[in-house]
């Protein structure tokens, strides 16, 4: 028997496509594409097996070939594919792009496990270590987001044709926006990565053996230049009638979700000038949720405030049960020009990764960004950016198609001045 080398990694990226277009066709995809990695990782481990996904996890699991965090994985891609196949036969039930959130988080960490362990991911020959052979081919792996503000800079920027010069191909991981994506930088599960400067300025800080591995390529923008800090309430809660000055002046009972390993975090502390232990003195509770909850936040709790990205602030915006309780605007200047500056994004790259581009860091950032910048004076790429954003970045499954292009827009104006107001 023999697998195809490119079938994991194209199963992989045909899934990723499906997941906010069509989740139900996501979830096979999602299964065949686990299937055809334990498939894979059974061939180079000459080990035994019926080609079905049930019988290779339960043997390589037996014999310590894959962890116990990615058998789990593995069993909610699994499960998740027979939801997906009981709701075909006739169910009646629809499928949303956030139901099957979870299952596109188990493929991803089954997908940068299999990076760890396979070399298939970078459809080469070599079986050798997969950082070695993934580099011998030319594979450039860039973290991938549905946020609009990073997904519209690595539309815009040209990645695929300026790797195409130095003979890279671009393979995309998508990955949660968290201090992980630095990490995984830094180990080579990616060779680059778009994340928040004061985030990643404070890991060089604390944990030192980054140095050595990761570096600042530059500035990629300001999330809504930087006006992006807002606290999201519920008309019907506990704080539909407060204002918000009334509400700095006494928080005491706040319930704020964000999550906490992340700059959207930071902004609170800025916005309220304080520290962790600050906030618990004011008696504010910080409720650590994923980075992609929606408005599904306030059917738990109609009490609770919500600090998220642009897609949030917008969807809530066509809804009058919600308000910004707080914004940038309604903070002191100094409160202001505290989160514009948190506000920054950059591009961090390998350092062993753009040593074999052979590329410095400001040659790189140079090209990237003048061709980014090319876009606003381009009304057939501009217009071919706001239609691949509409089509790959996350929204809520209940926005209407003039309401995500709406948002689109908004934030290419905001963050980068491309487009209109």
């Amino acid at each position: 028997m023999t697998v195809n080398e490119g079938e994991s990694l194209r199963l992989y990226r045909k899934a990723l496509r499906y997941a906010q277009t069509d989740p139900e066709v996501f979830l096979g995809t999602a299964r065949r594409a686990a299937e055809s990695i334990l498939l894979d990782v059974a061939l180079q481990e000459a080990v035994g097996s019926k080609p079905t996904l049930e019988s290779l996890l339960t043997v390589l699991a037996a014999k310590g070939l894959v962890p116990p965090k990615v058998v789990l994985a593995v069993r909610t891609i699994q499960n998740y594919g027979n939801y997906g196949s009981h709701a075909q036969k006739g169910s009646g039930e629809e499928i949303s792009a956030e139901d099957v959130r979870p299952c596109l988080n188990a493929l991803t960490q089954l997908v940068v496990w299999y990076g760890q362990a396979s070399t298939s991911l970078a459809e080469n020959e070599a079986r050798e270590g997969p950082a070695s052979a993934q580099r011998a081919t030319g594979t450039t792996r860039l973290a991938d987001s549905t946020l609009i503000v990073v997904k519209a800079v690595l539309l815009g920027c040209g990645f695929e044709q300026l790797l195409a010069q130095h003979n890279h191909r671009l393979a995309y991981v998508q990955l949660p926006w968290s201090d992980s994506l630095v990490r995984d930088v830094s180990g080579r599960l990616l060779d680059a990565a778009i994340y928040n400067e004061q985030r990643l300025l404070r890991l060089l800080e604390t944990e030192e053996e980054l140095h050595s591995r990761v570096v600042t390529v530059g500035r990629v923008g300001y999330s809504m230049g930087g006006r992006n800090f807002y606290l999201l309430a519920g008309r019907g809660g506990r704080w539909g009638g407060v204002t918000g000055p009334e509400f700095l002046a006494n928080p005491a009972g706040a319930q704020i979700a964000v999550p906490r390993h992340s700059d959207m975090f930071d902004n609170i502390l800025a916005a309220f000038s304080t520290d962790e232990a600050g906030l618990r003195g004011m008696g504010v509770r910080i409720l650590d949720v994923p980075h992609h909850l929606g408005l599904e936040l306030f059917h738990l709790n109609q009490d609770v405030l919500a600090v998220g990205g642009q897609n949030l602030r917008m969807h809530a915006r066509d809804d009058d049960a919600y308000f910004e309780l707080l914004d940038s605007d309604m903070l002191p200047q100094s409160a202001q020009a505290r989160l514009r500056a948190a506000a920054a994004n950059v591009l961090v790259a390998n350092r062993e990764w753009l040593d074999e581009l052979g590329v410095r860091p400001g040659e790189l950032h140079r090209e990237l960004m003048r061709s980014f910048h090319d876009v606003g004076s381009d009304e057939d790429r501009y217009e071919g950016l706001v239609r691949d954003l509409v089509t790959h970045a996350a929204f809520p499954p209940t926005s209407s198609a003039s309401s995500r292009e709406r948002l689109v827009r908004h934030v290419l104006f905001e963050s980068y001045r491309l487009g209109d107001p």
